[in-house]
């Protein structure tokens, strides 16, 4: 019995590495000229200028993204020295991410009877891993989320803070992980284990950049709070057909909808599956945030693919939508053409609605949880 997961384990990792590769060769053709760069398009290609530029991020120039992934683009920069050679470098590490992440999802899925169907269809034949593994740096901060629903599951909580702690400082996103492992706590003492632990690793990786330049650190949160949403979001939609929302309104308005809803959500359910509400989490920020990226599917991946959920229709509708929203809107960046703004409307909307669904469906699955102990909700 052994030998053979340890075989099928062996597999999996040899199929997550193939579709690696398929994905870090379709944007690869991003390298030739002759490939339309408004289909091969990613971003991680697309920041190669900004990676060799002379400094060091946060200090002498400005990233948009958290420290860890700033630090990653810059090394790979560094390394690879030429756009071929940062590219390939990049590539290979984020596939060897998805290597590990998929050993550790196989491990947190041991007891579901439907663990080898499910990391086929929602892991590692997702229609986003095909497009989005190379796409940008989204399997960094999903890699760490998943070691701390690892260590959840081991009961280690300082080590679950700890790897939330390196997400959140690689894509911000997992820090909404964090209420959730600290309300599923019974004493004093954990809270203060779980939140020293997260604490310190964030100020350590982060300190000396925040002191040294504190605007060019800080660039990351000051331009979310200023850029306005992105063309193939929801609130841009609701901007043009419904009223025209200043940026502030759009920051102001959907905070609010998702500490309201998360707050609601997670302290009624709080009894269900640590999975379970982290998964409601993670919907409700994709459903009410102004900035809707389409590799940000990713993030719902790993749960689908350990929580006894069954729902293909809406999974692959959201899978659909969104890549028909991104090769929709794309063009749009490089013309300004408003006609492929609303050829992306359509698809958009159905990617809400799709995970409007899936909502009810986590919502479900915790109502079902709610008072049962951790993980038992599994099929055996």
């Amino acid at each position: 019995m052994i030998l053979e997961s340890n075989n099928r384990l062996r597999f999996y990792i040899f199929l997550v590495i193939a579709v690696g590769f398929f994905s870090a060769s379709f944007h690869g053709l991003g390298l030739l000229k002759s490939a339309p760069w408004n289909i091969v398009y990613s971003d991680v290609l697309g920041f190669f200028e900004k990676a060799i530029a002379p400094g060091f991020p946060y200090i002498d120039k400005l990233i948009e993204y958290p420290v860890l992934t700033g630090i990653f683009v810059q090394v790979m920069g560094f390394v690879g020295g030429t756009r071929a050679g940062y590219y390939f470098l990049s590539a290979f590490f984020l596939v060897l991410f998805g290597v590990i992440a998929t050993y550790f999802l196989y491990k947190i899925a041991a007891e579901d009877k439907d663990k080898n169907k499910k990391l086929l269809i929602y892991w590692i034949f997702a229609p986003s891993m095909f497009v989005f593994f190379v796409y940008n740096w989204d399997i960094i901060a999903i890699l760490f989320s998943i070691l701390a629903f690892y260590f959840v599951q081991k009961k280690n909580n300082a080590m679950a803070a700890f790897f939330l702690a390196l997400g959140f400082v690689s894509k911000f996103f997992p820090i909404i992980y964090l209420p959730i492992l600290l309300i599923k706590q019974k004493n004093a003492k954990e809270w203060v284990k779980i939140i020293s632990v997260f604490l310190i690793t964030a100020i350590s990786i982060n300190g000396y950049l925040a002191l040294s330049n504190f605007t060019g650190w800080s660039y990351f949160f000051s331009l979310n709070s200023i850029r306005n949403s992105n063309p193939d979001s929801i609130w841009t939609v609701l901007r043009f057909f419904i009223f025209d929302f200043s940026v502030n309104q759009i920051n102001i308005i959907s905070l609010i909808l998702f500490v309201m809803t998360f707050g609601w959500l997670i302290w009624r359910f709080r009894k269900a599956q640590f999975m379970a509400l982290c998964f409601i989490a993670t919907i409700l920020f994709l459903l009410f945030n102004k900035v809707f990226s389409p590799q940000y599917v990713l993030w719902l991946l790993p749960f689908l693919t350990i929580l006894p959920l069954n729902i293909k229709a809406p999974f692959y509708a959201l899978e659909l939508s969104n890549l028909a929203a991104l090769f929709a809107i794309l063009p749009w960046f490089f013309t300004k053409d408003i006609n492929y703004f609303y050829a992306s409307i359509p698809f958009v909307i159905i990617r809400h609605a799709a995970l409007f669904v899936i909502l009810v469906k986590a919502i479900g699955l915790a109502r079902i949880s709610d008072n049962l102990p951790e993980y038992s909700a599994r099929r055996k």
